[in-house]
């Protein structure tokens, strides 16, 4: 099976064609907006294949897993790190990577 034969084509067509009609035909042209059109609705509908497929990943894993991931996530969403917070980063990356390993 192809790649192709897993993501719901249709629901492609219907996007690029949503933004064919929203487009500027006359500036562009056809071709040019269906092009770029087929483009971003393929994108998007892989962008949304991979976010399913990460969330399901993430929700398979174990709870120590997501508590490390968050608090990694909290740390590197700082404006301003202090010294402290680099050891921090260390440590719950090194864990993570243990964890992971097992």
């Amino acid at each position: 099976m192809t790649t192709a034969a897993r993501y719901n084509r249709k629901a492609i067509m219907t996007a690029a064609w949503e933004i064919v009609r929203k487009a500027n035909l006359a500036l562009y042209g056809f071709r040019v907006i269906m092009r770029r059109a087929l483009k971003a609705a393929w994108a998007n509908a892989k962008h949304e294949r991979a976010m399913e497929a990460r969330q399901e990943k993430q929700e398979q894993a174990s709870p120590e897993v997501t508590c490390i991931q968050s608090e990694i996530a909290i740390l590197e969403s700082k404006t301003r790190w202090e010294q402290p917070d680099y050891a921090r980063i260390g440590v719950l990356r090194a864990a993570l990577r243990a964890v992971l390993s097992q």
